[in-house]
């Protein structure tokens, strides 16, 4: 923890505590996007949460060269806590700055291995999203407009060829995207809203050539007169759901600006994909001993797993369910009074449920981080995403509160050190549980244009891969878990369709939210 290297013997000046907490208040300006930051602020009161707390302690240990990291927020979550602790440190470790170079992510690294490592070459797909606009709208200057994007950031372009070995990666100079038209097919309005679905529903589950087609491909499927369906599909391999929202943004400003005859206001981004990629491998080395202890004798998969059938395919199917927004609301309310976040406390809910299913009190839990340590990386287009191994420790029959403080440690550990070779760790645990709680970004819509968002289902549940030859398929059940505007959560028990019956995931669900209840009757 942060206040282990704290010197408390030091109390510096009042003019230096001063002068930190006046330039600590431009970072929370910066990073929260507040127009005042008062001395007696508190981080999370101003919208902070855990992405931001992990860019907090980079922006912190660039502009003061101190050694921070998320716990600083979570320990410290006042202003004036965080400037007399930065006054006191003696240590100056600044992070690196990005260095230039072309490379690859962890995960799209993993990414290669994985899809290669069975008898047939497998597919991770595309991450798709669809918005309805209902206004003019021309495809061909849209397809204009998307070029741009591509052309701006290189991971859109980037391609695998077969080398006869396996798989070859290159950045080409350009790679137009795929943009179509179709007319949805119906007498009524809702007739063509349901063949528009099913269009889409088939475009999002369409696989991509990796060795050949462009990375980017986009469906407008027209409903009628000034009303279509925009679909836009990145391959998971060069995007994650953060850019997706980038990739968007970015093209309506060109298409805006195309509309109305001026140049496109895209400018080339300051800091390629590729010099972030080749930082990131600067880090790996660095995180290396924190995952190598973290990870010392872990088990490789949650066995026994009650409820699973014997089978070398898998398939995602959900079961979904919903965290009423009075029960979501207190959740987060008894999470901030432990000094945790939302994902913690469900993570904890998870975690109890898992312990309670397997018996197991040495648990795994994989979760996405975002991977954007700094502001700067924000904007940037890519697979950025970083997959954290989460070892909860739910030996002793710890009570809720302790559970969730074992959590919160894990959760800050993984975090501080997120960005590592996940392609070195997966094969030492290949088949974790997970949980995905997803709280930032909007749903998608094409601004500048009247549109809404699409409903389109998550999963692309007409893919079936197979296990390593040999082997036989032991996932776990996982959660989904998404705030919703309401402030209730979406949720979903997410399981192999050959390995385990609906039933086992219904009553999972219902286990998890049991949990939930339990958890709050305890610790509210």
């Amino acid at each position: 923890m942060l206040g282990a290297r704290c010197l408390t013997a030091y109390h510096p000046p009042e003019r230096i505590l001063s002068i930190t907490a006046e330039s600590l208040a431009d970072l929370w300006r910066e990073l929260l996007r507040v127009p005042h930051v008062r001395p007696d602020a508190d981080f999370f009161d101003l919208g902070g949460d855990s992405f931001q707390a992990v860019q907090l302690a980079s922006l912190v240990s660039r502009r003061f060269g101190v050694e921070a990291d998320p716990d600083l927020a979570f320990d410290r979550p006042g202003l004036a806590e965080q400037a007399a602790w930065i006054a006191a440190q003696a240590v100056a470790d600044p992070a690196p700055a990005p260095v230039p170079g072309a490379a690859l992510s962890t995960q799209q690294e993993d990414f290669l291995i994985w899809m290669d490592e069975g008898a047939v070459r497998r597919d991770i797909g595309a991450i798709t999203i669809a918005t309805r606009i209902r206004d003019a709208f021309d495809t061909e200057m849209f397809a204009r407009a998307l070029g741009e994007v591509v052309r701006r950031h290189e991971a859109l372009r980037t391609v695998c060829r077969s080398d006869g070995d396996g798989l070859r990666v290159e950045t080409l100079d350009e790679l137009p995207p795929d943009v179509a038209e179709v007319r949805a097919q119906g007498a009524t309005e809702e007739e063509r809203l349901a063949d528009a679905l099913a269009i889409a529903e088939r475009e999002r589950t369409r696989l991509s050539d990796l060795t050949r087609d462009p990375m980017v491909r986009a469906l407008v499927i027209t409903l009628g007169d000034d009303d279509q369906v925009l679909v836009l599909s990145v391959h998971h391999f060069v995007t994650d759901g953060w850019s997706m929202g980038i990739v968007l943004r970015e093209t309506a400003l060109a298409y805006s600006a195309f509309r109305t005859g001026s140049p496109s206001p895209l400018r080339p981004v300051e800091l390629t994909y590729g010099s972030y990629c080749a930082w990131t491998r600067t880090r790996w080395e660095v995180n290396r001993p924190y995952w190598d202890a973290a990870l010392d004798g872990v088990p490789n998969a949650l066995v026994p797993f009650p409820g699973r059938l014997p089978t070398d395919r898998y398939t995602w199917r959900a079961h979904p369910f919903t965290v009423e927004a009075e029960t979501a609301g207190r959740l987060r309310e008894t999470a901030k009074a432990y000094g945790a976040t939302p994902f913690m406390a469900v993570t904890a809910c998870w975690s109890a449920v898992l312990a309670a299913w397997t018996g197991l009190d040495d648990l795994v839990v994989m979760s996405p981080a975002p991977g954007r340590t700094e502001p700067a990386h924000n904007g940037l287009v890519g697979c950025l995403v970083q997959s954290l191994v989460l070892r909860i420790d739910a030996s002793d029959a710890p009570g809720r509160a302790e559970l969730l403080a074992r959590v919160r440690r894990t959760v800050l550990g993984a975090t501080s050190h997120q960005l590592h070779a996940y392609q070195d760790v997966r094969p030492r645990v290949p088949y974790p549980s997970r949980i995905h709680y997803e709280s930032w970004g909007q749903p998608p819509n094409f601004p500048g244009l009247r549109s809404e968002p699409f409903p389109l289902s998550r999963l692309q549940e007409n893919l079936v891969w197979h296990a390593p030859p040999g082997e036989r398929d032991l996932s776990a059940p996982w959660l989904v878990v998404e705030e919703q505007r309401d402030g209730s959560l979406r949720a979903s028990v997410v399981y192999n369709g050959f390995g385990f019956a609906p039933e086992t995931a219904a009553r999972l669900a219902e286990l998890f939210t049991a949990e939930t209840a339990a958890f709050l009757a305890e610790l509210a």
